[in-house]
Parts: C-alpha cells; sequence; structure tokens
C-alpha cells in the first residue's frame, strides 16, 4: 500500500496531506515535478531523474537548499515507508505559498515540497502495441521544463482517448515533437531517429537510455528533425517514457504502421531495456 507521503517535512498519510489554497502550485501551476520508477526498491536511473529535476528548477528561478545526497535520502525514505517493491516516486516544488494571490513573485517565500508514492505498473515488461492518433502540438514554447501546468497534454491525450486512441503524436508545421507524455522514435531503413533535444520536448530520461543502449548494440541513431512524411512511411514507429518505457505503434489514424507487427528493432531495444533492468538488482 503506497500511502505515505512526505510533504514539507512531514511524514503523513497521502489523503491528511493538504496544502494552502494560496499555494502558487495551486494557483498557478507554479511548479515543477518529476516521476522516477523504483524497481525492487531501487530508483531507476536516480541520478538522470535528479539532474533534470535541478534543470527544471534553475529553468525557472526556484532555489531550494537540498542536495543530491539529501534528495537521495528522502526519496529513499519515501520508498521504505512504504515498504519499497516496484512504484513510482513523485516528486513537486512549488514556488510555496504566498500572502495573497499575486502574479509577482516574493523570492523570500519557502518551496513547498512533495515526494509521494504511486503504483508502478508491471505490465510494461511485456511488449504492446498501441494505436495513436496525430495532433497539432498547441502546447508553449518551453516544454523541455517538466511542470505542472500540463493542461494542454491533458486536452490532447483525453481528445485521443476520446477518438479510441492510446495516446496521440504531436506535430507542428509537419515535423513530430513528441506525444503527449512520450517521447517518439522511429525506426527507417534499420536507423533509428528521434526528434532532438530542444525548448519544444521534454528531454526523457527513458528516450536517453533507449539512445545509449541502441547505440552500445550498433543500431545508428539520428537525433534529428522528424517530418511527418517520415513517420508515416517509416518502418517502425514507438513512444517511450519512464511509465511506458518503450510502446511500439501498430496504427497512426487508423492506418496500419509498416506490416502492424512489432519490429525487430523494437523487439531488440525493449530486450535490452529489460536486461538493463535486471542488471541494477543484481548490482
Amino acid at each position: 500500500m503506497s500511502d505515505i507521503v512526505y510533504l514539507n517535512g512531514e511524514y503523513l498519510a497521502k489523503h491528511d496531506a493538504k496544502v494552502s489554497v494560496l499555494d502558487r502550485g495551486f494557483l498557478f501551476a507554479d511548479s515543477v515535478y518529476e516521476v522516477i520508477p523504483v524497481y525492487h526498491s531501487i530508483p531507476f536511473r536516480l541520478t538522470e531523474h535528479l539532474t533534470r529535476l535541478e534543470y527544471c528548477l534553475r529553468s525557472i528561478g526556484l532555489a531550494h537548499a537540498f542536495a543530491a545526497f539529501e534528495w537521495q535520502a528522502l526519496i529513499q525514505s519515501v520508498i521504505d515507508k512504504n515498504k519499497g517493491g516496484h512504484l513510482s516516486v513523485y516528486i513537486q516544488v512549488t514556488r510555496g505559498r504566498d500572502k495573497e494571490r499575486s502574479h509577482v513573485l516574493d523570492k523570500q517565500t519557502p518551496p513547498t515540497l512533495l515526494i509521494m508514492p504511486m503504483p508502478l505498473s508491471t505490465d510494461v515488461a511485456a511488449l504492446k502495441a498501441i494505436r495513436v492518433t496525430l495532433l497539432e502540438d498547441f502546447r508553449w514554447q518551453h516544454c523541455d521544463i517538466k511542470t505542472t501546468a500540463l493542461l494542454a497534454n491533458i486536452l490532447l491525450r483525453n481528445q485521443a482517448e476520446s477518438l479510441g486512441f492510446d495516446e496521440a503524436i504531436l506535430q507542428r508545421d509537419q515535423y513530430i515533437t513528441e506525444a503527449s507524455s512520450s517521447n517518439v522514435f522511429a525506426v527507417i531503413n534499420g536507423e533509428l531517429i528521434t526528434p532532438p533535444k530542444n525548448q519544444l520536448i521534454l528531454a526523457g530520461i527513458t528516450r536517453d537510455l533507449i539512445i545509449e543502449l541502441a547505440e552500445n548494440a550498433s543500431i545508428t541513431v539520428h537525433q534529428q528533425p522528424l517530418s511527418l512524411a517520415q513517420l508515416l512511411s517509416a518502418d517502425e514507429v514507438w513512444v517511450s517514457s519512464s511509465s511506458r518505457e518503450i510502446s511500439p505503434i501498430s496504427h497512426i489514424d487508423g492506418k496500419i504502421v509498416a506490416n502492424g507487427q512489432i519490429g525487430p528493432v523494437a523487439t531488440k531495444v525493449h530486450q535490452l531495456f529489460q536486461s538493463f533492468k535486471q542488471s541494477l538488482v543484481n548490482s
């Protein structure tokens, strides 16, 4: 049962944890977050997740007092208090509680920190194909910051769900950015292509690991613009994230991707990914 959270120095039952209505995270989504998978009580790629969290905090000018080892200790304490195993750790840092609702920042306000465990699906260990739709990316210009201002992502994902799809792949000006909550890969002539890191995509920790594993296996990887035309004619298309790992795409707007089957590159990288996870447990 994942029920104990850390909130501003206290360990509380999840449903007893409360924040003020004047908290800027609540009023303005003035906050950033991170989600860390945990396997066998071990946080997955913790250093990389904390590095991204620090980048996001710096990007919005949100100061805090925690060093990397303190983050690690707090995260591990939440894992231990919830009996470990497989779970997901959600971290949210807001700019804190104001005296009154105001757009002007009060730099003296201490941040609000929440560390909360969540269930982690273990179904991702099995490779399953999903169906996606293509939608226009109307989000803001700083998608590289993992902010809690996710209304656009939520609307896009739910539009896809309402149309009977599992995910939405987003495009701007005929080029793919990412999906509503995951990164995008295409396989063309046996080579892996994924849009480059920039302000229009979130630099996924799983994305980076896939690239690392693929290159180590002598699979050519190109981090370059991916056009809509390339995506629609690709031999394989996948999406990836910490929660879904790798999900091959069988259909895009009802059109079959290649032969509609899970491709050999996805199969190989998925196996490498599972082996990598197991190596962390065995080490």
